[in-house]
């Protein structure tokens, strides 16, 4: 199988796809090395680490060249952060979307902060290219009702699931979502594969497994985490008086 087959199908096993968001290369390598079988980025630490605000506030450019990086020095699915798709002219999306395609890209999260109308457009006009070109890319759709807080953010999302599934999306992507009673009505409302982001409220992989959960993603939470630990150790050198912390 190619990465993209490769990475359809760990959306459609039993146990959930455990997916680590990288921001350089050196992150996706770990990844890798520790055994994870596919590897995401993510637009914030990516954006964070490069001196932006997330928010496609880094120029696709940018994005561009470490995702062609990752890509390089790693061996397994890599699926990219596209954010809106850092344009509302659908020729350009096309555009930037082809160029992850011809990197070797399996995989894009595509956000519909904008709203659906929108979003429609733009995940109708890339279904449309892959299919005019014979290619293949996962697209993850990822509505974000409940993080902006809309009216029925509920069935806000069970009413974006169905239109987007049937605009072509393999995935669907909830995010700000802890409470295991509406992550399993959403996952029960819909064939696409669930994927949420593994929280401080919401850790164990065992209790989204059984809320019906297909993918899990770490988001910004990883490089954080790594950053948390940098910023410690740089601390606790000063406060010491010693490089003993850094060894």
């Amino acid at each position: 199988m190619n990465n993209y087959e490769t990475f359809y199908q760990l959306h459609q096993q039993e146990k959930p796809l455990i997916i680590a968001n990288a921001w350089n290369v050196k992150s996706a390598q770990q990844i890798e090395q520790n055994g994870y079988e596919a590897i995401a980025t993510s637009s914030g630490a990516i954006s964070n680490s490069l001196g932006y605000e997330d928010g496609e506030k880094m120029p696709f450019g940018e994005l561009l060249y470490m995702v062609q990086r990752i890509k390089a020095c790693t061996n397994i699915p890599l699926s990219v952060d596209l954010e809106r798709g850092y344009t509302d002219n659908l020729n350009v999306l096309i555009e930037n979307v082809q160029k992850l395609v011809d990197i070797g890209v399996a995989g894009i999260n595509l956000e519909d902060a904008e709203g659906e109308e929108i979003y429609l457009k733009k995940l109708d006009s890339i279904k449309n290219h892959l299919e005019r070109s014979n290619q293949k890319l996962f697209i993850n759709a990822r509505t974000d009702g409940f993080l902006l807080k809309v009216e029925s953010p509920l069935e806000t999302t069970i009413k974006r699931a169905k239109l987007y599934q049937e605009a072509g999306a393999d995935g669907l992507f909830v995010t700000a979502v802890s409470d295991p009673a509406i992550i399993k009505e959403i996952a029960l409302s819909t064939t696409l594969p669930l994927n949420v982001v593994g929280t401080p409220k919401l850790s164990s992989i065992k209790s989204l497994s059984e809320c019906g959960v297909r993918r899990i993603s770490m988001a910004v939470f990883l490089y954080k985490a790594a950053y948390n630990q940098l910023d410690r150790l740089l601390k606790a050198v000063t406060t010491e008086q010693s490089f003993e912390p850094v060894f």
